[in-house]
């Protein structure tokens, strides 16, 4: 089942969701967004803390082939840890809703602007990657490692959200 995300709720004090349509069998489908626990960020947060205290100052003492391996082997893994993240942390279950055709309508007008912002912030996201990456090898800094591979996550869950299918059906519309 191939479903396209047409439409997202993001408002605060209200339960976020996704609406989603299957093409093929012209289907519309809702996903109630897992709500997160404030623990798991602050405990996320003073990690990150300690992490970035630790790095500071330190160098990569590698050489560049190594060290381009290693990069590499970081953003695969980053890679990987954002589609489980995605894939387990954001939609619960999804539920098959009655949409008339106005209202499906009426939800892509409505997608298609968030669509665009989406859009905007991966493109801006993967700049800013490509930024960070220069610098890093130029001055192999640890702590520039852990920021270029902190915005490839965040790059990679923002493509979560822009499928191939996403792409093509706003195309087409």
């Amino acid at each position: 089942m191939d479903l396209i995300p047409i439409y997202t709720e993001n408002k605060k004090g209200r339960q976020q969701y996704t609406i989603f349509i299957n093409k093929e069998s012209n289907r519309s489908y809702k996903a109630f967004h897992r709500e997160e626990d404030q623990w798991l960020y602050w405990a996320s947060f003073f990690g990150v803390l300690a992490l970035l205290r630790g790095l500071q100052g330190m160098q990569t003492p590698l050489s560049l082939i190594p060290n381009i391996l290693l990069f590499t082997v970081l953003l695969g893994v980053s890679f990987f840890i954002s589609r489980l993240i995605y894939t387990h942390r954001v939609y619960g279950e999804v539920r098959e809703i009655n949409l008339t055709k106005q209202m499906i309508e009426d939800y892509i007008d409505e997608g298609k602007r968030i669509y665009k912002l989406e859009l905007w912030l991966a493109i801006i996201g993967f700049i800013s990657f490509l930024i960070l990456t220069i610098i890093y090898f130029l001055t192999l800094s640890m702590i520039l490692l852990f920021f270029t591979l902190f915005l490839f996550f965040i790059f990679c869950i923002s493509l979560q959200r822009l499928p191939i299918t996403r792409v093509n059906f706003y195309r087409s519309n």
